[in-house]
């Protein structure tokens, strides 16, 4: 009879050592999701901070024919969020990425703060087949600079256009 309690002791201690153990774990992975939870509910909050916008007439965008070969149509993208865009962006027109970009920050030159432009100046030889009065889809991809926080956030837009030759 003595036997019997001793082993049953045994196995409770370590069920109980098992269990513990098991509890252990689930207690940090669920530690791990929740903070998980946290830093995607940080970077959604923070990613409202950021976004951008077509500035001036869409059906008035400026089309230069006489820049030696190489056409170029200059628009404005206005950073319509709180917070700084970086300057780091890429462009499409009509689905093609252009030959050369250029683009320079409106007023300051520097910064793209919120409620300034980014004036974009694309040029490609494959423009030489677009006319004043044509339509093109411009797609635009920006990113965040680094947030306090460490996220980076990235925002688009896509505007039909028509091309006014200058």
């Amino acid at each position: 009879m003595a036997d019997g309690g001793t082993s049953a002791m045994i196995m409770l201690v370590t069920g109980l050592l098992i269990a513990g153990g098991a509890g252990v774990l689930l207690i940090d992975q669920w530690e791990q999701a929740t903070r998980n939870m946290q830093t995607n509910e940080q970077k959604r909050a923070e990613a409202e901070n950021y976004d951008i916008s077509f500035a001036g007439d869409p059906m008035m965008v400026s089309f230069d024919t006489n820049t030696g070969g190489s056409n170029e149509i200059t628009f404005y993208v206005q950073n319509t969020g709180l917070s700084e865009m970086s300057t780091t962006y890429q462009v499409l027109i009509n689905g093609n990425e252009p030959a050369s970009t250029s683009e320079s920050v409106v007023p300051s030159g520097s910064d793209w703060v919120a409620g300034s432009l980014l004036e974009v100046t694309v040029g490609d030889t494959s423009y030489s087949s677009l006319s004043d009065g044509d339509d093109i889809l411009i797609f635009f991809i920006g990113q965040s600079e680094r947030s306090p926080l460490g996220f980076q956030h990235v925002v688009t837009m896509d505007v039909e256009v028509r091309l006014n030759e200058l």
